[in-house]
């Protein structure tokens, strides 16, 4: 299965050193805008329009669809995350039922505290990579492992940075089908609340099986699952959230904010 990840991704969208967080470098939309000018002010019209006044153009929008594109996101901060192990199973059958997928973790992303007075100018380029991703996906997977009760932060972190998404067109996940997932204990059903509330928040559809993956369904010696009532509920979830990207899809618009002239310079 050949898996689209931060790692294989063009030269100008990675980062040189995951270990040191370097500024923004590439063309990444919206531009000049904190999270706090996406959140209080409404977009300029002309930022989705082409020069002869024609609504720019999409993602895609081809008379014969490409296949449905499946971005998952989960892990942790390090390197190695047992969560990632239900995840990578779901997307292996996300791809066994023909789907393109993507795959972008905490530990790769290596996302600063999101900031609102940030313009995504400053933060590294995993953001504005995984971004275009999310616009380009026809549907995600989260997964997220279970701390005391809760997703983890460095999920929550990642999901508030989508408010670069808010002048899309639809905005934030507009309508995108969402699978969710949580990895760990008994309190692990608070992880799946939680997700379903940021999503809804972020415009996204849920898709109606959820999956809550106990510790003990994963062998560590193997690093699989074994416990076929994770599988088979496993293979519902991925099915619905095909069947739904495949219904839902729709044309994602990112607006084009030209860059600002020097301070000082004539205009």
């Amino acid at each position: 299965m050949r898996v689209h990840t931060i790692a294989n991704a063009p030269n100008e969208n990675r980062m040189s050193n995951p270990a040191k967080r370097q500024p923004n470098t590439t063309e990444a939309q919206p531009a000049n805008a904190s999270a706090l000018d996406v959140m209080n002010r409404a977009p300029d019209p002309a930022w989705y329009m082409q020069e002869m006044g024609i609504e720019g153009p999409t993602i895609y929008q081809d008379d014969a669809p490409p296949p449905v594109k499946i971005l998952a996101i989960g892990g942790t901060t390090s390197e190695k995350s047992w969560s990632l192990v239900p995840m990578d199973i779901a997307l292996e059958k996300a791809h066994a039922a023909g789907a393109d997928v993507v795959r972008a973790t905490i530990y790769d992303l290596d996302l600063p505290m999101f900031r609102t007075d940030w313009k995504l100018e400053q933060y590294p380029p995993t953001l504005p990579w995984l971004l275009d991703q999310i616009r380009q996906a026809d549907g995600l997977i989260i997964c997220s492992p279970t701390y005391h009760g809760t997703m983890s932060g460095a999920i929550k972190n990642l999901l508030d940075m989508l408010i670069f998404l808010g002048w899309d067109k639809p905005p934030y996940l507009g309508g995108k089908p969402v699978a969710l997932m949580a990895y760990g204990g008994m309190t692990s059903m608070g992880v799946l609340s939680g997700l379903t509330q940021v999503v809804r928040g972020l415009k996204g559809i849920t898709v109606p099986t959820h999956i809550a993956v106990p510790e003990r369904a994963v062998n560590r010696e193997t690093v699989s699952i074994d416990d076929e009532r994770v599988l088979n509920r496993m293979d519902e979830m991925v099915a619905e959230l095909m069947r739904f990207a495949a219904q839902l899809r729709q044309p994602h618009l990112a607006p084009h904010i030209p860059p600002r002239p020097p301070v000082g310079a004539s205009r």
